[in-house]
């Protein structure tokens, strides 16, 4: 079974999930980058071509890829992964969901400075904050959530999973 990082953008997914993978000692792989590799072009890039519900049948077909994987991996999903019914259930049927959590005022202190993200760089902060509290429904139905705060480490995180997981 994976362990998914789940969360809205900027809440440390990918950041959160290379430490996880060190003290696990488990394979990370990060579903945007995998998707940039694969499909040989940016996610900006695949956005302003395809609009985003071609990028969102894009993001499925390779999480369905990455579901073929034997060994356990640690997977940071894209903020929106989940937002799909099927996504969310093949998710939580092959593996657990963690949902990192920040609140949207402090994931809106510096949000509209990231690079690479294209809901970011074509959204007003009042229409991310409506796509952060729609997305949070989904978010909720993780298996674990914790909060991404001061004293969050991925070492706390990572015996958090083991006890709750037996792994």
């Amino acid at each position: 079974m994976h362990i998914f990082l789940n969360g809205f953008m900027g809440v440390g997914k990918s950041t959160i999930g290379k430490d996880l993978s060190q003290i696990l000692d488990l394979p990370f792989i990060d579903l945007d980058n995998y998707i940039e590799q694969q499909e040989g072009r940016s996610i900006p890039d695949i956005f302003q071509k395809e609009s985003e519900s071609g990028f969102r049948l894009i993001e499925q077909k390779h999480l369905l890829s990455l579901l073929t994987l034997k060994d356990r991996h640690i997977i940071a999903l894209g903020g929106g992964t989940m937002s799909s019914l099927k996504n969310h259930s093949i998710i939580l049927q092959n593996g657990v969901c963690i949902y990192l959590y920040k609140p949207w005022e402090e994931i809106a202190t510096y949000i509209k400075n990231m690079e690479g993200r294209p809901l970011a760089s074509t959204l007003s902060l009042a229409e991310l904050e409506v796509i952060f509290h729609q997305r949070a429904y989904f978010y909720e139905l993780c298996q674990l959530k914790t909060p991404v705060n001061t004293t969050f480490t991925a070492q706390k995180l990572a015996s958090y999973l083991k006890l709750s997981t037996n792994r």
